[in-house]
Order: structure tokens, then sequence, then C-alpha cells
């Protein structure tokens, strides 16, 4: 069976503390603006969750991977850099806005700004993915995503995908590796964000933020391949959000 990409999208729990982190990073992210106001029409991202436009983000490594490993993370996060006026500066101490951890065995994200709300001391992603996997990069530009802003793609509220819940929750609560609860499924897999914190876009099914989607998880015909590339909507959206 073809498996989702295993990634954990992680939010901060206090909503309050959140948007108070989100606007004291980037006032625009209160959605008072006419440029904040044509996002909502575009995009499939908490709006109020998006870093400052131009700043640079420092991003460290927690644990001190291999230098190859290091350098197939850096790429693979560089994939995003022509679409957003954004730069990345990798430090070789602890202190980044962003900070990877490589040694777990999960592989997870805090989405946006709400990964200044984690103690300095704790990674806010993690990318348990060994460099060998096939999807490797793959892996580590959609974590990357969710660290600009981006949500799942395949919890956009126009998906409608035709999942077969109980074989969704046989399958991943009984996996060997990273088993999930019933609830980190509905969360991660089930739940739409057609929220009033979400900016829409038209729904793009070849979107990198998009899990795969295996057919034996779905009703019918149904299924969606590992998609390997930035989409064009995924490029023309990060360039809407992140201007130059």
């Amino acid at each position: 069976m073809q498996e989702l990409l295993d990634c954990q999208l992680v939010q901060w729990p206090d909503n309050q503390a959140a948007y108070l982190a989100a606007i004291n990073e980037n006032p625009a992210n209160a959605g008072t603006d006419s440029a904040t106001r044509s996002r909502r029409k575009r995009s499939v991202l908490d709006y109020s969750k998006l870093w400052a436009n131009g700043r640079t983000l420092k991003i460290a490594f927690m644990d001190a991977p291999e230098r190859d490993h290091k350098r197939r993370i850096i790429d693979a996060a560089s994939r995003w850099l022509p679409y957003v006026n954004l730069k990345f500066e990798f430090v070789d101490d602890r202190k980044g806005d962003i900070r990877i951890a490589t040694k777990n065995n999960d592989n997870s994200s805090m989405l946006g700004t709400d990964a200044l709300l984690i103690h300095p001391d704790h990674a806010t992603m993690n990318l348990g993915v060994k460099p060998d996997h096939a999807d490797f990069e793959v892996i580590v530009t959609h974590e990357f995503g969710h660290a600009l802003g981006a949500l799942h793609e395949h919890q956009h509220p126009q998906a409608n995908i035709p999942w077969d819940r109980p074989k969704v929750y046989e399958f991943y609560q009984n996996r060997p590796m990273n088993p999930l609860t019933r609830e980190q499924v509905d969360h991660n897999l089930f739940a739409s964000f057609n929220t009033l914190d979400a900016i829409f876009t038209a729904y793009d099914k070849r979107s990198i933020m998009h899990h795969p989607v295996a057919n034996a998880l779905t009703v019918g015909d149904w299924h969606v391949p590992i998609n390997r590339k930035i989409s064009k909507k995924d490029k023309r959206l990060m360039r809407l959000l992140y201007p130059k």
C-alpha cells in the first residue's frame, strides 16, 4: 500500500498566545490591510502566522547532523527561496528562529510563527527522515512549507477526498512505526481548515503540501501520488504571501 507521507503539523494550543506572537512578528497578520484581504481569496494558509516579509530567518540544527545530511536539508529547504521574499541563514549555534532536530523518528513542524512560542532549548521542527530515504528531499521541503505557514492541502475544504475512514484508522493505528491515535488521524488527515483564520485558493491536487492518498484508503477509484515538486500554484501562493 502506498503510505501517506509521515508528517504531523503542530500548532500552538493557546490561540490567543499564537495570535499575539504572530502580530508582534508581522502586524499584517492581524488581517487589517488590503494585501491581507486579497490573500484571503487565494491561499490555504493560516494568515495570522506568516513571518515578516523581507526578513532573514535563522535556522539552527539542534543535534549536529553529519555534514552531507545537513547539506541535503539546506538544499531541500532552499527550494522555497526563489518564491519568497525571505532569506535563510543557517547558523552553527542553537539560536535559530527555526530549530531542527534530526534524531527523532517523526517528521513534524510548528506552523509559521508558532515556532516563536517554543522554548529556545527545544526544536521547532523534527526531521526524522533518513538521508537514504527515497523521498528525503520531498519530506524536508514539505516540512519547511509548514514552517513558512502552509497548511496541509489535503485538508482543503474543497478537497472532498472520499476517505474510507475505518480503513484509515486501522492502518495508522496498527503500523509498526509511529502509529497514530484516532485523534491524531482526525487532526492530520480529516479535519478541514475551513475556519475564519484560514485563507483559500482553489484546491491544488499537485501541491507538495498534499499528502499522497492511497487508493486502498479511499472509497472508489481515488488516489494522489507523491508530489515531488513544488507545484505552480505553490509557487504563485508563496510569491503572493511573501512578495518581493
